[in-house]
């Protein structure tokens, strides 16, 4: 069965110095920096998005792993990123990005409040 992620990209930084953690357990590194690839590829492609990003799905469903690339858009009036793999199911809503190092677009994106 697919994960629903639920994720604000803050909880993945050391306030003090804006950037992952050193003592931060490896699982959670990976994690960071999946839903950070997502996050970067949306960001990086507004105003007008490309909903196929290159980030391949996380997941091994079964012991194998999923051959999916993750679609993601942002959703403007909340300013959530919303993701899914079409292929496992695996979704999410990546929120508070917008001030994290993963922005590419260097700081708060317009209407994303």
């Amino acid at each position: 069965m697919a994960d629903t992620w639920i994720v604000d990209m803050r909880h993945y930084l050391d306030e003090e110095t804006d950037d992952l953690p050193d003592s931060a357990p490896d699982r959670v590194v990976r994690l960071a920096l999946f839903f950070g690839a997502i996050v970067a590829w949306v960001s990086d492609h507004l105003p007008d998005g490309d909903f196929h990003t290159n980030v391949t799905c996380r997941r091994s469903p079964g012991r194998k792993k999923c051959q999916g690339d993750i679609i993601a858009n942002l959703e403007a009036a909340s300013g959530h990123i919303v993701w899914l793999c079409p292929i496992c199911g695996d979704r999410g809503l990546i929120q508070g990005w917008q001030e994290t190092l993963w922005n590419r677009q260097g700081g708060a994106v317009a209407g994303t409040g």
